[in-house]
């Protein structure tokens, strides 16, 4: 199993289910979904076995999905039952070297106030996980109003950056850049080796902020991986 996927799904799942989902490998694949929060992120399943039953994923979700896979010949047996191609995610990894420098006005803070981080990302629900084991949130304030948000979940040697979120009057101002850092160097302090994130793959009409950030911070790019949404 490749590890990259492996501590993706498993923040994924430990995500979901404190915040009042459910998550557990079904056909091959990592599944999870939450009634109360639409979107995409946080209703998929991610292909992590050979193997793969897509009659039973299909069952478990019961609405839309999407379904992650780096598998060509999977692809085409998703195109067949009526799946949609969506932007395909970069995976990106990196080693524990030090955080480049990041300037900026913000001042970066760790928070296990469940409230506040759930107000930032828009969702109450997410913010179950501050300060539940495995995870660290830290948030951006300028001028000490909560201004962007970033999460770490460490499960041994490994981590997964993700919840990276910037209120839309300071996006600009190297909130997520700094953020970044601060996961990374907290990751360090833990004794991972290995992290990992994702975003959007660069095309033409999407800016690609999040893909610059992580180059910056000296994640590579790892493999890309199709997203494949659920007929309707």
């Amino acid at each position: 199993m490749n590890e990259l996927e492996r501590i993706e799904a498993q923040s994924l799942r430990e995500a979901v289910v404190l915040c009042g989902g459910q998550g557990e490998m079904v056909g091959g694949a990592m599944c999870v979904r939450h009634p109360r929060v639409p979107w995409m992120e946080l209703n998929r399943a991610i292909v992590l076995a050979q193997a793969v039953d897509l009659d039973a994923i299909a069952s478990w979700f019961h609405g839309p999905h999407a379904i992650a896979t780096c598998d060509d010949e999977l692809g085409r047996a998703l195109a067949s039952r009526g799946y949609e191609r969506a932007r395909s995610w970069m995976k990106f990894e990196r080693d524990a070297a030090p955080a480049p420098t990041a300037a900026t006005e913000a001042r970066i803070e760790e928070t296990m106030d469940a409230t506040l981080l759930g107000e930032l990302v828009g969702h109450a629900e997410l913010g179950a996980i501050a300060g539940a084991p495995g995870w660290r949130c830290f948030i951006a304030l300028v001028d000490d109003v909560p201004a962007a948000s970033g999460v770490l979940y460490a499960d041994g040697t490994s981590a997964w950056l993700g919840v990276a979120f910037t209120k839309e009057a300071f996006r600009g101002r190297g909130l997520q850049s700094a953020l970044i850092a601060k996961r990374i160097e907290a990751a360090r302090a833990l004794g991972v080796t290995l992290l990992t994130s994702e975003t959007g793959e660069l095309v033409s009409d999407h800016p690609g902020s999040s893909y610059r950030n992580l180059r910056r911070a000296g994640f590579r790019e790892a493999f890309l991986r199709a997203n494949w949404t659920a007929p309707v």
